[in-house]
Parts: C-alpha cells; sequence; structure tokens
C-alpha cells in the first residue's frame, strides 16, 4: 500500500543571529523554554530528541553548525516506525537570519495540523522567544 504524503515548506524571518537561533533548536534547555515543553536533545549526528513533551522524536542525519539541521523526524501520532525528513538550513539576512524548513514526506492525513503547529509551537514562540533575549 502506497502512502501519500506532502511537504511543508516554510520561510521563517527573525531578527536575531544565527548562532542564536541554531542553539534555541539544538540546545535542549532552550528549545524546552521557547516551547514551553520537555526536550531531550542529543545534537550529533546519530543522536536521539525528543522533543515537545514526548510528541515529536528522531535522530539527527546531519548536522552544521549555525548553518543546517537534518533530522529523521517522527511523531506519536504516526504509525510505529514511520520517519519523515526535517531539512532546516539557516541563512543571514540584513535584519537577522532566515529559516528555510522543509519538512518532507509528511502522510497526507498529517500534514494540515503539523503545518500549523509548526508555526504555532515552534516559529511563533521562538520569534516570541529571541526577541525578549534580545529586548534583556
Amino acid at each position: 500500500m502506497k502512502l501519500k504524503t506532502d511537504n511543508i515548506f516554510q520561510v521563517i524571518d527573525l531578527e536575531a543571529g544565527i548562532s542564536d537561533v541554531y542553539n534555541a533548536l539544538v540546545d535542549e534547555k532552550l528549545h524546552a523554554k521557547f516551547t514551553g515543553m520537555k526536550a531531550s536533545i542529543d545534537a550529533t549526528i546519530g543522536g536521539k530528541f525528543d522533543t515537545t513533551d514526548h510528541e515529536s522524536f528522531g535522530y539527527f542525519l546531519f548536522i552544521r553548525k549555525n548553518k543546517k539541521i537534518v533530522q529523521a523526524w517522527s511523531h506519536k501520532s504516526f504509525k510505529e516506525g514511520f520517519y519523515t525528513i526535517v531539512d532546516i538550513e539557516l541563512e543571514k539576512t540584513e535584519t537577522g537570519t532566515r529559516i528555510n524548513f522543509n519538512h518532507i514526506g509528511v502522510p497526507e492525513e498529517h500534514s494540515g495540523w503539523l503545518t500549523e503547529g509548526w508555526k504555532r509551537i515552534y516559529w511563533d514562540p521562538l520569534k516570541e522567544f529571541l526577541e525578549e533575549k534580545v529586548l534583556h
């Protein structure tokens, strides 16, 4: 049986330095702080992660500090053993950092809530967290 999948592509512009954005995504304490949910992250190739209060999990396929993060990513609502690919590229802009986010191979029935979830659970809180960090 073939599984129908979608890709989720999002571009997020943040008024923060690349290292601040990168660290918030891969440092478990910062990650937990900006999402408000538990996180365990071993940001090395082959290292495991478990985020959003054990909802999302997987491992790192590739990581280049301040440049790129590629993960085999799964969610507790996916069929057991099913992974997607999360590809995050960080790019310096005149005003901060651009995240080029591509979530590849998302099961079609999950793409709607995941598209919204990435914005609501990750990008909006990350923006708020980093702006607060700059102001204080």
